[in-house]
């Protein structure tokens, strides 16, 4: 049975396996791209209704005559504006998740296309080396059962490595948000208490800005690293976020108790992105641990077809 035979055979099988586990990931994203752009047709609707309520209150009419009877016009009008602005950083965001996503339907289909063939080519070589055994040895079925193995094997060491490379991501990413909002707590603690004006608002807000990013980045990430988990029939259940509201409140309202407010949403957000850094680490040990266990089987299996040949007469 030629070596070249059974090395081409064990390529196609991996070649196989991601070829199959490309169309499950392109299945899923194009889910994940018809439920955001529901949302965003949603968004729009709602920015519409914000919108229409901002220029209604800034007409003259009954209603608004109402409103300055029983209530500041103006305070009316600026809740309303609050309401219009959070509608559309909803809508941005959920667009630029949308725009992500069909990013990675964009490279998976460079993916689909390299691996085109896959299963005609597997099918074919597990063929030629079924003619090949059939007249080089009785005991040919063993090699064929060790081989299998190997190849499993190795796809299942590699899926847990891919895992690992997803989870460690998603940790930077939270790692780099939790030290923006370590730093939007400092400069909170200088607003509410030090009386940091403008200046030190300006500088919180930049880093809860940076803490917003790196936290849109690990929920995106977390999407890749779930696939990868569920390659494996684990699952992991985290998302983190940051209101949009949360810049709103001190820009538009002074006061120590809006301070308070604003400070306290940061510190809920780190305590989060803290809180999902910690369910993340534990499943990353695990499977640092299924990497070595999975490295010392396939070593072990290597060694047991070596001997096989070794050993084994041909008839």
């Amino acid at each position: 049975m030629p070596n070249d035979l059974s090395t081409q055979l064990l390529e196609a099988k991996e070649r196989l396996h991601r070829l199959n586990k490309a169309e499950r990931r392109r299945e899923e994203l194009l889910k994940r791209t018809n439920n955001q752009e529901r949302l965003i047709i949603q968004y729009e609707l709602q920015l519409e209704k914000e919108e229409a309520d901002v220029e209604k209150l800034t007409k003259l009419s009954l209603t608004n005559l109402f409103h300055i009877i029983l209530r500041s016009k103006e305070e009316q009008l600026e809740l309303e504006r609050q309401e219009a602005l959070a509608a559309a950083l909803k809508l941005q965001e959920e667009k630029q998740r949308l725009l992500s996503t069909q990013e990675d339907l964009r490279l998976l289909g460079d993916e689909l296309v390299r691996y085109q063939g896959a299963d005609r080519e597997y099918n074919r070589l597990l063929a030629a080396k079924e003619a090949a055994l059939r007249v080089a040895s009785s005991h040919a079925s063993e090699l064929i059962a060790i081989d299998d193995q190997i190849a499993d094997q190795t796809i299942q060491l590699k899926e847990v490595q891919e895992a690992l490379t997803a989870g460690n991501r998603v940790i930077a990413a939270l790692e780099d948000a939790s030290g923006s909002l370590e730093k939007a707590e400092n400069w909170g603690m200088w607003d509410t208490w030090g009386g940091g004006g403008l200046i030190s608002t300006s500088i919180k807000h930049e880093h809860v800005d940076n803490a917003k990013q790196h936290i849109q980045n690990a929920n995106h990430l977390l999407h890749n690293f779930r696939d990868e988990l569920d390659d494996l029939n684990q699952t992991i259940n985290i998302h983190i976020d940051i209101s949009s509201s949360l810049k709103m409140a001190d820009y538009w309202f002074d006061g120590l108790i809006t301070d308070w407010i604003v400070q306290g949403r940061i510190e809920n957000s780190q305590q989060q992105t803290l809180d999902a850094i910690g369910n993340i680490r534990p499943v990353l040990r695990e499977l640092q641990g299924k990497q070595a266990s999975g490295q010392a089987a396939l070593e072990a299996l290597q060694t047991k077809r070596q001997t096989w040949i070794e050993m084994t007469n041909l008839e």
